[in-house]
């Protein structure tokens, strides 16, 4: 069987590098999981889009050999911070790298996602505007000129697959900061309800048994 994988991580597409991010995460460790032929034969499916199903019918050699190319090629990726500019069938695209920058209809829609690595290029296209453009941006007639639909085609077929890994350790661990803030939030007006409710109850329990206001010496 001819299993034919990425060369380098630029050759990779968004949809297989997040879904390497996040087999590879989690507390277990990288070298536990390489033991496992199951999670070879898995890896080796994401980047060479053959099913596992067909895959279990290989060799072990077949599997070991473009996986070991694999993990190695990923474990030689060096982190940095995402340029935020990327080149698409000589369109730019920036990346505003500022959160606070985002307009109203981004952060809107990127609580919508539901899963940010299943469908990693809705994430790419909700970051990277075109130069000189707004997100969704409107013309006179009130018509969205740049649909963030045509960004997300267009980076599933193609992206610089270093600066993917880049933006989306950049964007996650914003978003796990986003989410954790929300969450700190609810859970302080949830809290600050809840005393108000306490509070409330005591003063009608107060009112009932007749000892609002000011007590005597025999209450």
């Amino acid at each position: 069987m001819k299993i034919t994988v990425p060369e380098t991580i630029n050759d990779c597409t968004p949809d297989q590098l997040a879904k390497w991010v996040y087999l590879s995460g989690g507390d277990v460790t990288l070298n536990s999981l390489t033991q496992k032929l199951d999670f070879r034969v898995q890896v080796v499916s994401i980047f060479s889009g053959i099913d596992k199903a067909t895959l279990y019918n290989a060799s072990i050699d077949s599997i070991n050999q473009p996986f070991t190319h694999i993990v190695q090629m990923l474990t030689g990726y060096v982190p940095n911070e995402p340029t935020g500019v990327q080149i698409v069938n000589g369109t730019v695209y920036t990346f505003d790298k500022d959160f606070s920058h985002m307009t109203a209809g981004q952060i809107v829609d990127m609580k919508l996602i539901e899963d940010v690595y299943q469908d990693p290029c809705e994430v790419l296209a909700l970051l990277y505007i075109e130069d000189g453009y707004k997100y969704n941006q409107v013309n006179d007639k009130k018509q969205v000129v740049n649909p963030s639909n045509f960004r997300k085609q267009t980076f599933k077929e193609e992206f610089d697959g270093v600066e993917f890994l880049n933006v989306f350790a950049f964007f996650l661990d914003n978003y796990e900061k986003r989410k954790d803030a929300i969450l700190a939030l609810n859970m302080a007006r949830t809290m600050t309800t809840m005393e108000q409710m306490k509070n409330d109850l005591t003063d009608q329990l107060q009112t009932a048994s007749g000892t609002s206001g000011q007590q005597s010496s025999t209450d």
